[in-house]
Order: structure tokens, then C-alpha cells, then sequence
């Protein structure tokens, strides 16, 4: 253990020290943040794990990576910007990621994967595995309201993660003292029910120890999340490759203690000299490789611009003929048969019986039914999708069809629960989570535009987000403005995103499976006034062509295009130009298509 220990600890503080060697030239084509003497943490941790065990980690990522065992060559090409990186060039030092390592992903903002490892945590309980994930983060991730949000989901649903918070006492040139009323962070955590430990000083045998017993218990099924402060320094600039107590926030007197108390140097007087000399040998060769390797590997050409902003395999159970025919999709005539056009809207649509109608809450309703029969990866939860209004309807029954792990309730936590969808679609599940109104979307924006939006792109399309979001748009009057906005123009401009806003029954399920089926991130927009509008709706599955628009009413004069409630619109203006002699054409869009797709 000791040998393995110092090869882990040396092999790690070598790297940055060329790393650090090698940055002022400019072939470091990223910002760097160094884990130089916080090493101890993630070696002492992640040796603890096992290759199928998955941590998720910040920006100060270098030492979490190749402890977990991410690949060196990939590392320091991705820091170059090359093509060969673990992230294609896309990501450089801030975003580090390998899949078959258990490394899900490093991001620069803080806080953000905290969610995500717990998503993932709750998709390997949905599994049945008994793999755990460990979510590391600094001391200034715990001032962030979605850290919170993380915790006290992971307590109530009793999730296998481990939270290993990296404590150097800085965030950036802040110390701890001036941004936090409560120094001792466990004493944060401890409300929320889970079991915490400060450990204090680095010591390598004791992260180990206490980890090693953590993780047996989880597998075990013995407990829930538990929480680690970790008390350690770094020795570098918060970003860059310098010492910085010359800024003066801090003293080299303050950071003595903790390099003369360095775990590299009091474990290397514990092994023969010569095997160390070997282990160093080793390590010093494999570091040279990974930089020739680096040095010779090609930078990225013009296609991966654009390569892998959206997923475009077929999702899970798209096959041909599942979809109307182009033919009819361009087709499909909208024949309003009375003056209110809201209610009474009917459709001519291959393979509808006219006998058989439902309202747009129905078709939402059986378009989930059926997708969480055929596939069980697929749940759906959101803040009172069971309770007993079920969302206008649209979810109702189905908690007692599929239990309480595949439909559940969530916390008023919209920042964090989306993060949970995300991190669940990482793993492997197909998340609907319902957001009943779109305003709070605002409250998720980090989540969906910082994360399911570039995760695919970001790390080089070694991971896919096969999320539903689904969210409600108007009422109508009297609701002001905090709960009248239709932000789907905004999303539709967000690359890696799709946005669905369909008008009537038939496309409100067809466009809903077809979501589910994505293996993107998707959001659903169901506009409140077409809730109770009926319409023919065929039994059995079919998708709706996403990016195709719908001819409801031929014209040679002009075009109107309406998207969600605004086609009922369109048509009464379509009657009102008609009657003074115009012919137009009415469109509407059934997949609002984002930048790129």
C-alpha cells in the first residue's frame, strides 16, 4: 500500500510541476488550476474505490483525474488543445473527463456537478448496482444555494455518494473566516441527517481508512450519504503556476506548517530507497511520454467546430416507420369546425380515427404511460407531479401503476433537480422532469444551459443527456408577469438544446415520445389554454418528425407561422385575411430547432 501510495502522490505532483514548467511558453492552451499539497485527498479517496465506482469533480481537477485513473497521454494532450485529449481539445484543464475510468466530468463552475454526481447516485440506486459515487468540491462550493438543494435530496432519498469537500480555506483570495458565519462545515451538514467528519491534516492512511468504511457500507446497503471535510492547502496561485503571498491575502508563514507536514515526503521515508528510485524512474518516463505525446498530436480541425453539439443517433426505440411519413407531417390540414377554435380544432391525420379523441392533457398523460411501459430506464418526477391535481391531469395514475421510485414528488430545489435529471441521463436513465411552470426555469438556468446543453460538446461527445423537461407557458389573465412568460425563444437559441411546442392532442404525444426517445436534452412547452382542446390521437406509439412544420390551412398569398398556442391564432387570422380576399398559408413549426441541429 505504501508503494502504491507514493506513486499515486509523486506521480500526480510531478505532473503539475511540469505542467507548471511548461505554462509560460503558451503551449498550455488553457487555464490551469494546480492540486499541488492538496494531492492526499483524492489519492486517499479514490484508492478506496473501485474502477466502476464514478466521482465527479471542480475545476481543480488534476489530481482527482489521475487518481481515479484517467488517462495521462489524454490529460496532458486536452491541456495542449489538441484533438487526442480526453475532451477532444474542447475542454482543456477545466473540463476532464474519462468514461471508462469512472471520471464523469470536471466543470468550472462551482458547485454545478454536485447535483449531477447526485443524479447519478440515484440512477445507480433505481439499478439496483452497488457502486458509489463521490462528489468532490472546494469550501466555496457549500456557500452555493444548490449545494444545499444536493444534500437534502441525497439525505431523503438515502443515496450511495460520498461528499468530499476539499477545505484549503480559500475561495480564490477569500478566506473561509470572511465568507462563512460558521467556520466548522460539518456543523452545516449535520442538520440534513447525514453523518460527518472533519479530517484534519492530510493524513493519507486516514482519508483511506475513513473512505474504505464509507464505501463498505454503502455497498452494503447499510447507509445512506455521509460527509467529509478535509482540511488541506495549496501552494499555489489560485490559478496559474506561481506562489502568490506577495499579493499579501496570505503569508508563506501560513503555509509552512502544511508543506513541511508534505505526505510525499514522510511517505518516501518509509520505502527502500532504491525501489523509490525506480517508482520516480517510472513515473518520470510515463510523464515524458504524455508531453511527447501531447507535442506530437494534431490540433483540432474545422469540422469539430460544430461536431457534437447535439447526439444524432437514433434514440432508444426510434426505428423506421415509427414516425408519420414526411408526406403527411408537410400535409396534415387543420379544418376548424366552429368559431372557437380552441376547443373545437379537428385534424385529418394518417392513422387517427375520428372516433377516437382525447384532450392535449390525455395525450401528454398516455404519451408517458407508454413510454415508461416499453422502457424502464424512463421515471418522471418534479415538484407535485403526485399529488393529487397530477399536473393538470397529465400525470395522474401513474404513481400507482409504477411506484414511488420511477414517479415521485421532488423538494422545491428546481437548480438541483435539474442537475439530478442530468446526472440520472448520465448514467443511463431517460428523466421526464416536470417543471409545471416555465418562469421557474429561470431558477435552473446554470443546470440547463451550463450543463445538459454543453456536456455532450464540452467533453468531446463521450457523453449523451437523454433528458425531458417539461414545462407549462400562459393562463390566460390575472396571472402578471412572473407567471405569463413564454421563454421558449430564448432556450431555442441555446446550442445543444431542442425545444418542442406542440398545439394539439396528436402532436402533444407524438412530439412527447419523440423527447423521451432523444438522446438530447429536450424541453417540452405546453401552452395552459390548449390543455382541454380534443382532437383525433391514434393508439400505440408514433413519434412526431421533429423540425417539420405542419400546413394546416393551404394559401398562395402569404404565410403565417404560429408556434404552440399562437397556431390558433394564425387560423383566426388565416379566416379573418380569407374573408377580405388574402389566401394564407398557415405553418407551424412542431420542433422549435436550436442553433445547429
Amino acid at each position: 500500500m505504501h508503494e502504491l501510495f507514493y506513486r499515486s502522490l509523486y506521480r500526480i505532483r510531478r505532473v503539475e510541476e511540469e505542467i507548471a514548467r511548461i505554462y509560460p511558453t503558451d503551449k498550455i492552451k488553457s487555464p490551469i488550476h494546480l492540486s499541488i499539497g492538496q494531492e492526499a485527498i483524492s489519492v486517499g479517496v479514490c484508492a478506496a474505490l473501485r474502477p466502476d465506482d464514478v466521482v465527479f469533480g471542480t475545476y481543480r481537477g488534476h489530481a482527482l483525474y489521475l487518481a481515479k485513473g484517467g488517462d495521462l497521454n489524454q490529460m496532458i494532450a486536452e491541456l495542449y488543445g489538441k484533438v487526442t485529449g480526453c475532451a477532444r481539445g474542447k475542454g482543456g484543464s477545466m473540463h476532464l473527463i474519462d468514461t471508462p475510468a469512472g471520471v464523469m466530468g470536471t466543470s468550472a463552475v462551482v458547485a454545478t456537478t454536485i447535483p449531477e454526481a447526485v443524479g447519478y447516485a440515484y440512477a445507480l440506486q433505481y439499478q439496483g448496482k452497488d457502486s458509489v459515487v463521490v462528489s468532490f468540491f472546494g469550501d466555496g462550493a457549500v456557500e452555493e444555494g444548490v449545494f444545499h438543494e444536493s444534500i437534502n435530496f441525497a439525505a431523503l432519498k438515502q443515496l450511495p455518494i460520498i461528499f468530499v469537500c476539499e477545505n484549503n480555506s480559500y475561495a480564490i483570495h477569500t478566506h473561509q473566516r470572511s465568507r462563512q458565519s460558521v467556520g466548522d462545515i460539518c456543523d452545516r451538514v449535520r442538520p440534513y441527517g447525514i453523518p460527518t467528519e472533519r479530517i484534519g491534516d492530510n493524513d493519507l492512511f486516514t482519508l483511506y481508512e475513513k473512505t474504505s468504511g464509507a464505501v463498505s457500507a454503502l455497498r452494503r446497503g447499510e447507509s445512506g450519504p455521509c460527509f467529509f471535510e478535509c482540511m488541506t492547502y495549496r501552494w499555489k496561485e489560485h490559478v496559474g503556476p506561481n506562489d502568490d503571498f506577495h499579493l499579501g491575502y496570505r503569508t508563506k508563514a501560513e503555509a509552512e506548517p502544511w508543506i513541511q507536514n508534505d505526505p510525499i515526503k514522510k511517505l518516501a521515508l518509509h520505502l527502500d530507497p532504491s525501489r523509490r528510485q525506480q517508482i520516480e524512474l517510472e513515473v518520470e518516463a510515463e510523464i515524458q511520454a504524455a508531453f511527447d505525446f501531447a507535442e506530437s498530436s494534431p490540433f483540432p480541425g474545422a469540422e469539430e467546430l460544430w461536431k457534437d453539439v447535439f447526439d444524432r443517433a437514433e434514440g432508444r426505440g426510434q426505428q423506421e416507420g415509427s414516425q408519420e411519413s414526411e408526406d403527411s407531417a408537410q400535409s396534415s390540414v387543420l379544418s376548424p369546425q366552429s368559431s372557437d377554435l380552441i376547443q373545437n380544432s379537428t385534424f385529418k391525420i394518417q392513422n387517427a380515427s375520428p372516433s377516437r379523441t382525447l384532450s392535449y392533457i390525455e395525450a401528454i398523460r398516455e404519451a408517458t404511460d407508454l413510454a415508461m411501459a416499453e422502457d424502464e430506464s424512463v421515471f418522471l418526477f418534479g415538484l407535485d407531479v403526485d399529488d393529487p391535481k397530477a399536473i393538470l391531469g397529465t400525470t395522474q395514475g401513474l404513481l400507482n401503476r409504477y411506484g414511488s421510485q420511477r414517479v415521485f414528488g421532488t423538494p422545491l430545489s428546481e437548480d438541483a433537480m435539474t442537475g439530478v435529471a442530468i446526472g440520472s441521463a448520465l448514467a443511463g436513465l431517460r428523466p421526464i422532469h416536470v417543471h409545471i411552470r416555465m418562469d421557474f426555469l429561470m431558477l435552473a438556468m446554470n443546470q440547463l444551459v451550463n450543463m445538459a446543453a454543453k456536456s455532450r460538446y464540452t467533453f468531446g461527445g463521450q457523453v449523451s443527456v437523454p433528458m425531458v423537461v417539461r414545462s407549462m407557458i400562459g393562463k390566460s389573465w390575472g396571472q402578471g408577469a412572473q407567471h405569463s412568460q413564454g421563454l421558449h425563444s430564448f432556450f431555442m437559441h441555446v446550442p445543444g438544446l431542442k425545444v418542442v411546442a406542440p398545439t394539439t392532442p396528436y402532436d402533444a404525444k407524438g412530439c412527447l415520445l419523440a423527447a423521451i426517445q432523444d438522446n438530447n436534452p429536450v424541453m417540452v412547452v405546453e401552452h395552459r389554454i390548449l390543455c382541454y382542446q380534443k382532437g383525433p390521437v391514434p393508439e400505440g406509439s408514433y413519434l412526431t418528425p421533429a423540425g417539420k412544420a405542419r400546413i394546416t390551412v393551404v394559401g398562395e398569398d402569404l404565410t403565417l407561422v404560429g408556434i404552440s398556442y399562437m397556431q390558433v391564432e394564425c387560423l383566426r387570422a388565416q379566416k379573418y385575411l380569407e374573408e377580405k380576399g388574402i389566401r394564407a398559408q398557415a405553418d407551424r413549426p412542431d420542433l422549435v430547432k436550436s442553433i445547429g441541429y
